[in-house]
């Protein structure tokens, strides 16, 4: 999948990049509004009051629905993975009833495809189009394939064994279409770079009040610097499932790779 550029830089540089960015607008501010501080009176300092409560009440804003959408983001890509594995183990234990043959060739065919889904998950976070595609390309052959051994097999299966493999085969692909599609579904960039543009203004705005009032009040600034690059970083972080701090585990893929590595029928 193709990625933007900002998706492709590492997050702690990104937010590296900004604490410098705060810290320089901070003290820029700071430097404006002590040379504003003669010409400052209660009134006008009531408006630059209200003006910054009403920048912060907005950066806050815009900081909770940036994070509520790359943790939902997060959470649909885990909760995939354990569907995924669920329904393909699934697969796996109602292909014993299968007769001897057909079995064996599901089993094999199986453990192809859940190899392609482990592989898929690590995928690198740049990966291309063509790539994705080659990928999808061959886990709906290896589905194909399956449904025709099971076809073959239907005969002698009583009807609703053969239909819940049916159906276990269908959700199994619409599961790995749905685990592409989150894969490439990302906060857009434009809520990003609105997002640091915003903490570049309330941090002037904060150096700027500060040097109204002829002090630089470091401790708050810089407290408040640390709070706001610690959130984006996890908002960042959570939006790249395949790096960082926090990737999507793979965990329950990788236990069925195993359980089917150690069964002799999966082997060619």
């Amino acid at each position: 999948m193709n990625s933007s550029w900002l998706y492709k830089q590492d997050s702690i540089w990104i937010v590296a990049a900004l604490l410098v960015g705060t810290a320089l607008a901070g003290e820029v501010g700071c430097l404006l509004g002590r040379r504003w501080h003669p010409r400052t009176d209660e009134a006008r300092l009531g408006h630059i009051r209200a003006i910054l409560g009403s920048v912060l009440g907005l950066l806050a804003l815009l900081l909770s629905f940036t994070f509520a959408m790359s943790a939902d983001r997060y959470n649909t890509r885990r909760q995939l993975v354990v569907r995924d594995a669920n329904v393909l183990s699934g697969l796996y234990l109602q292909s014993d009833l299968l007769p001897d043959g057909p079995r064996q060739a599901f089993k094999q065919l199986l453990r192809q495809d859940v190899d392609l889904r482990a592989q898929i998950a690590f995928l690198h976070h740049d990966a291309t189009d063509q790539e994705t595609a080659q990928a999808t390309a061959e886990s709906e052959r290896i589905h194909e394939q399956m449904w025709k051994v099971i076809k073959a097999a239907a005969e002698s299966q009583s009807p609703l064994q053969a239909d819940n493999m049916f159906k276990g085969l269908i959700d199994a692909m619409s599961i790995y279409r749905e685990r592409i599609f989150s894969w490439e579904s990302r906060v857009p960039d434009p809520v990003i770079w609105l997002l640091l543009f915003g903490a570049l203004i309330a941090m002037s705005s904060i150096g700027f009040f500060g040097g109204l009032g002829n002090h630089r009040g470091l401790p708050a600034r810089i407290t408040v610097t640390l709070l706001l690059c610690g959130t984006i970083y996890v908002v960042l972080d959570l939006d790249k499932p395949h790096q960082g701090l926090m990737p999507v585990s793979q965990s329950p893929m990788l236990h069925l790779k195993r359980i089917l590595e150690s069964d002799p029928e999966t082997r060619p």
